[in-house]
């Protein structure tokens, strides 16, 4: 019988943020407040670089005035940029394309495990519970079973079971 979980219980298990909980009013503004204040320092360097480039009248009407310093950082930033992007884009539809036909040409069409030697193994392993907890019928449908400590398994368990029966892992 499968085990009922709580939502509480799974709530501790796994990570929360308040952020997205209802409430939390301050939090939200907060964090959503730097996060806005961080992408603007990220984007206002290059907001002014541009503006002269992009808005001459607007920068000669206030005094706006940048160096050729600033324009050769500027062209090297894009074209760096450019060249980065055009590369890993080359590069991850490579992979891609490298990936889709390995999985269409080789995994599809090779078997990857052994039919005759899993099912070896599977006959194995059930008779071994069977032996040690009871028929595949009894477990599954009793509600409560306690394992006495002989009944566990050691940590070789499964090698020596297959070793014993001449079945490789």
């Amino acid at each position: 019988m499968k085990k009922q979980i709580k939502r509480a219980d799974v709530s501790k298990l796994l990570i929360s943020d308040d952020y997205f909980t209802k409430g939390h009013f301050f939090l939200k503004l907060r964090q959503t407040l730097v996060a806005i204040l961080g992408w603007m320092g990220v984007m206002l360097p290059f907001a002014w670089l541009l503006l002269p480039l992009v808005f001459p009248e607007f920068a000669q009407k206030y005094s706006f005035y940048t160096y050729v310093e600033e324009f050769q950082t500027l062209r090297f930033l894009l074209i760096f940029l450019s060249i980065s992007f055009v590369l890993i884009l080359i590069l991850y539809s490579g992979l891609t394309i490298w990936n889709n036909y390995r999985f269409k040409n080789f995994l599809q069409k090779n078997v990857l495990f052994d039919e005759e030697r899993l099912e070896k193994r599977r006959k194995l392993l059930n008779e071994a519970y069977d032996e040690r907890f009871a028929s595949k019928e009894i477990r599954h449908t009793v509600n409560y079973y306690s394992v006495s400590e002989e009944q566990n398994l050691d940590k070789d368990f499964f090698k020596e079971l297959y070793k014993k029966n001449e079945v490789s892992l």
